[in-house]
């Protein structure tokens, strides 16, 4: 299994991949995260019950990292959502940023807390379909509400919170 370590100001924290129940989106951020533009990367979104511009009625805790979509194209990937893949939104779990099924960009996000609507048939994403969970984190938890700590009133952040990307061997 491929584990990254992603490192702040704030402290780092681990997620370990799991690419037996969602291979195509575990392969596609395996190559995003070895691309030179993922220097780059940073946590630009943290959405809070209270400061969601999207989804306003199906409040959300998720942390937003990797590379915010403005000015970039769309990848697309197989959808692995959680009805086939089995893994769910729970506390911890990485999942891939969407737009329409399949509609990928470099950017995924860690649940704070249990979300089942983001599962397959919750109502967070308008076409019932879910995100696709692709890891879990395994380290760095503290660093992480740190971070979460830091939502401001609207949910992409003024001044986003620079990450560099390591590969765990």
């Amino acid at each position: 299994m491929a584990s990254y370590r992603f490192i702040s100001a704030l402290g780092s924290f681990g997620i370990t991949l799991a690419p037996e129940a969602a291979p195509a989106t575990c392969a596609y951020f395996t190559r995003q995260f070895a691309q030179p533009q993922f220097v780059d990367a940073s946590v630009f979104r943290i959405v809070t019950p209270t400061n969601s511009s999207v989804g306003e009625g199906v409040p959300i805790e998720v942390i937003q990292v990797g590379l915010d979509h403005h000015d970039r194209p769309l990848d697309r990937i197989a959808h692995e959502g959680t009805d086939t893949s089995g893994l769910k939104h729970e506390q911890w779990a990485v999942s891939a940023a969407r737009f329409g099924k399949g509609e990928v960009y470099p950017s995924c996000f860690i649940c704070m807390r249990d979300e089942p609507e983001l599962d397959h048939g919750g109502t967070r994403q308008p076409d019932g379909e879910g995100f696709a969970v692709f890891g879990r984190v395994t380290s760095g938890f503290d660093t992480l509400r740190r971070i979460y700590e830091r939502a401001e009133d609207t949910d992409y952040l003024s001044e986003p919170i620079t990450l560099t990307v390591v590969h765990d061997c």
